[in-house]
């Protein structure tokens, strides 16, 4: 069986996020282990607390592990049919994003919210969920916080082509993300702002790239799924994420060129996760 891991935390953006992944088993048919990081306090370097314990596991990693598993059963008993999932809570010593990145060697999805808990949080959860989009060798979902919203049917997968390899795999992602949650196939192509008179007519080269979306989109098995391509102007993180709605899902590649190149590979990747109102899927190439 196929495995997703999800990280836990306290925030709403971290529990967002792991009600997406029990959401994503449960369409997958997949089991979910939900991982929890800890790291000895900084204290327990000055003052002999935890090495005045002898037995059973330290006071951070008891701690962790607790609020694993109460993460998960909440988050179970909140998402309808999560209590039937073949899933389970874990707590790791080390820095999260490298505990993440090893929890999800051979696994189908890394999932993290974009958010985190504390003073500091949106320096620090920036820098582990841009590390963990960097460094992790499975697709990654970053889940924002978002405000609840009205549900928009059907749901809608915008992906970002270029024609690059990597969006062409993106694409093929995408249409099975579709396919699982019956959702509308929305291929994105951004195209960099024309001069007038300095190329073919927009008219034209719109109309030649939506042929060329459907096409795409066909060959990657979009065959028996609405699809409803959109040609754009302007800088592809702006696009799409301007384009998103919180309901949707939004995938692209982990490399591109052309309006796609570095795309969630620097600060854009982090940016994009940080303000887009949807989940984001970066797919490994």
């Amino acid at each position: 069986m196929e495995r997703i891991v999800v990280g836990v935390d306290q925030s709403p953006a971290g529990r967002q996020a792991l009600d997406w992944a029990v959401r994503e088993c449960l369409a997958r048919g997949a089991g979910l282990t939900a991982v929890r990081a800890w790291q000895t306090p900084v204290f327990g370097f000055y003052y002999a607390i935890e090495p005045a314990i002898s037995d059973g596991p330290p006071l951070a990693q008891t701690e962790a592990q607790r609020v694993a598993d109460e993460e998960l059963k909440l988050a179970l008993e909140r998402v309808p049919g999560g209590e039937g999932l073949d899933a389970r809570a874990i707590a790791v010593m080390g820095p999260a994003a490298q505990v993440l990145v090893d929890a999800a060697q051979d696994t189908s999805m890394v999932v993290v919210g974009s958010r985190g808990l504390g003073a500091l949080s949106r320096a620090v959860l920036g820098s582990v969920s841009s590390s963990v989009l960097h460094h992790a060798g499975c697709p990654v979902a970053v889940v924002p916080e978002v405000a609840e919203a009205p549900q928009v049917e059907p749901p809608r997968v915008l992906v970002g082509i270029d024609h690059s390899p990597a969006s062409r795999a993106a694409l093929r992602y995408a249409v099975e993300h579709a396919r699982r949650h019956a959702a509308v196939l929305v291929p994105v192509f951004v195209h960099e702002p024309v001069v007038a008179g300095a190329g073919p007519d927009l008219r034209e080269l719109e109309g030649g790239e939506r042929g060329s979306l459907l096409a795409t989109a066909a060959a990657a098995g979009a065959n028996d799924m609405v699809v409803e391509p959109e040609v754009c102007t302007g800088h592809a993180g702006e696009v799409l994420n301007r384009l998103a709605r919180p309901q949707d899902v939004l995938v692209t590649g982990s490399r591109g060129r052309g309006g796609f190149t570095g795309l969630l590979l620097g600060s854009t990747s982090t940016s994009i996760a940080q303000h887009a109102t949807c989940p984001v899927v970066v797919v490994r190439n």
